[in-house]
């Protein structure tokens, strides 16, 4: 039975994945669509105009992506292996959606959230899942460009460059919470206030750098470019753990709101970026030293070597 099913599988060849993919995020497009054309005015079903021309950008993706990973699936089973080359519209597809999402979420969160009543349907809580599902989305766009096989080096580097997206994304939508508070909003400075939406809604297109990163490395193909994987690592401190933080504390400390338990979670991301760009470098150094006194040792004994043949 496990073998007929996986034989299904490998039929349709990772097409339910893109399937999922395509009607995710057409789905919370429409849903997002209809928050701001049921609270604001019909001039907003423009953005339907936008999710049919994101949708293309996707499936022009999608089929690209499998006509590349096709190839490579069939030169495996041919003893052939073909190198994956790089998948450029992976992260213009996340840019574009990024772009949409992002502003959509900033309009909402800032001129609607405060006003929805938990007894609807499209209450706060539909609104939470709906952008949270932006996560779901990234894994399934990530899946549709690789084929990396479990506990593979190639598995490794791409978890490595994407694996904290998925808890980054949900971070940034954690901390647009308050808005549902229109009470505590209006205590809020207005400059905080702006601070919380941009951040939140520039979040969405961090993951466009990962994604940058492992069409560069050919998602996993090509060995990893150290310089790259340290500036990823910089850009999660400095764009995503770090702002949210401060925010965090503002609004803890100075005015009193509550937050979540995720700025233990920036805390800890910052420290393990650190520390593992610690590690790196005395990495590197202990690698310096030992080629450093190999060379000394080489050439002690080369010159050892050329006095015993003069005094010979």
């Amino acid at each position: 039975m496990a073998n007929c099913c996986l034989t299904c599988c490998n039929a349709m060849y990772q097409i339910p994945t893109r399937v999922l993919c395509f009607l995710l995020v057409m789905v919370q497009g429409g849903i997002l669509d209809y928050y701001l054309i049921n609270n604001k005015s019909i001039y907003w079903y423009g953005w339907l105009a936008a999710d049919v021309a994101l949708g293309l950008v996707f499936i022009m993706t999608f089929l690209i992506s499998y006509r590349h990973l096709s190839i490579i699936h069939r030169s495996r089973d041919s003893n052939s292996m073909v190198q994956a080359g790089s998948l450029p519209l992976c992260y213009f597809a996340w840019f574009v959606y990024s772009v949409f999402i992002g502003a959509r979420v900033f309009i909402i969160y800032k001129d609607i959230a405060g006003t929805l009543n938990e007894e609807n349907v499209f209450g706060p809580n539909t609104l939470k899942v709906t952008v949270s599902s932006t996560s779901f989305i990234f894994i399934l766009l990530l899946l549709t460009h690789h084929d990396a096989i479990p506990g593979t080096n190639r598995k490794y580097k791409i978890e490595e460059l994407s694996g904290t997206v998925i808890i980054d994304i949900l971070d940034s939508i954690d901390v647009l919470n308050i808005f549902f508070y229109k009470s505590q909003i209006d205590k809020l400075p207005e400059e905080l206030v702006l601070s919380i939406l941009i951040v939140a809604s520039l979040n969405f297109l961090v993951p466009v750098i990962s994604l940058m990163v492992l069409n560069r490395l050919h998602f996993g193909h090509k060995d990893r470019h150290q310089g790259l994987i340290v500036l990823h690592k910089l850009m999660v401190v400095f764009l995503v753990n770090l702002p949210l933080f401060i925010i965090r504390m503002l609004l803890w400390h100075i005015h009193n709101s509550d937050i979540s338990i995720f700025p233990m979670k920036n805390v800890v991301m910052i420290f393990l970026v650190f520390h593992d760009l610690y590690d790196r470098r005395r990495a590197d150094v202990d690698d310096g030293e030992k080629k450093d006194s190999s060379c000394i040792e080489e050439h002690e004994e080369s010159k050892a070597m050329f006095t015993v043949e003069n005094v010979r």
